[in-house]
């Protein structure tokens, strides 16, 4: 059983990021969604019971907004996921006790793979609808331009805090929510 031990790849903040990078030519978007729920004067315990919800919460938003994505065939990212449903990669930060009482939970989010006419104006609404008034989350969304973001500086950005705290890269209350996240393969080998 020791030997086995040695096989074990303890992820970190810099693996995560690599995994990220192989996605970078997809990413047009990025998205900070926060939840409705604070950390502040709770338990690790009550905290990770939070991010469940939160994930479960954003699930539903992504789903949602995969419909909305395609107005006339709803069902498109659906039934063909691979071809249309959203690129979408995504961290949770600040699901830790903490002292401060603005501090929320929120998902940092970068998005791929998206209607090339839609706006990131369109993206933030059509998130924030999925999120706040499917989800009932917090109407707190903020949408950005990955593509024409001159410090490019997002990926690392989001991982922060797996990098303060590297128990927590990769855990099942982790940062990197690998259940959200989704790289539809067949519409980048169809260009």
């Amino acid at each position: 059983m020791a030997a086995l031990n040695n096989y074990v790849k303890t992820y970190c903040a810099k693996d995560i990021e690599a995994f990220f990078k192989l996605q970078d030519q997809h990413i047009t978007h990025v998205l900070v969604a926060h939840t409705r729920f604070h950390a502040y004067d709770k338990t690790q315990a009550q905290i990770n019971e939070l991010a469940r919800i939160a994930r479960k919460d954003l699930r539903h938003a992504l789903n949602h907004f995969g419909r909305l994505l395609y107005p006339t065939a709803q069902n498109k990212a659906r039934r063909d996921p691979y071809k249309y449903r959203p690129l979408t990669l995504v961290t949770l930060e600040g699901a830790r006790e903490t002292n401060n009482p603005a501090l929320t939970l929120h998902f940092n989010i970068c998005l791929g793979n998206l209607p090339t006419p839609l706006t990131t104006d369109d993206i933030q609404t059509l998130f924030t609808h999925a999120w706040h008034d499917k989800a009932n989350q917090s109407a707190d969304v903020m949408a950005y331009d990955y593509k024409n973001n001159p410090s490019k500086t997002w990926l690392g950005y989001q991982l922060k805090e797996a990098q303060q705290r590297p128990n927590l890269a990769w855990a099942t209350s982790g940062i990197w929510d690998v259940e959200n996240c989704w790289i539809p393969h067949a519409a980048f080998s169809t260009d």
